[in-house]
């Protein structure tokens, strides 16, 4: 998801042109936010803050209705490096059976890290979008 008239969008553009982040993925869709309310980087404070935002962009990605066509879904945001390659290869070692609601943690704080459930990256399989 990107923030309309921010330095998001050029960072999207850059990853666009080099296949990378989300573009390096077996298919891609641009979802807009908005500005939080909140300055700074604090976890507890900002997820309440910005919960109204992921709920928005999930909405957005379930309208869409692309992510029936795959196995997984990720949701990334423009400042979020990740490697599409290396996040594949994890996946199928995970070797989850079909059908599985199955949502990746994304770090190992503890609780500096939101319980591994931080917003920069989240990996779902289809059936756990579903779910949502």
């Amino acid at each position: 998801a990107i923030l309309p008239g921010s330095n998001e969008e050029k960072l999207m553009a850059v990853a666009k042109k080099n296949n990378a982040g989300v573009f390096g993925c077996n298919a891609s869709a641009v979802f807009h936010s908005w500005k939080s309310t909140s300055a700074g980087w604090n976890t507890g404070m900002k997820s309440l803050v910005n919960t109204a935002v992921f709920v928005k962009v999930w909405d957005q990605v379930r309208e869409d209705g692309r992510y029936l066509r795959y196995d997984w879904t990720i949701k990334a945001d423009a400042d979020c490096v990740f490697l599409p390659d290396r996040l594949r290869q994890h996946i199928w070692g995970l070797r989850v059976p079909p059908n599985q609601a199955i949502y990746l943690k994304n770090n190992d704080q503890g609780k500096r890290g939101n319980d591994g459930f931080l917003g920069a990256i989240e990996v779902f399989t289809k059936k756990a979008v579903e779910m949502y």
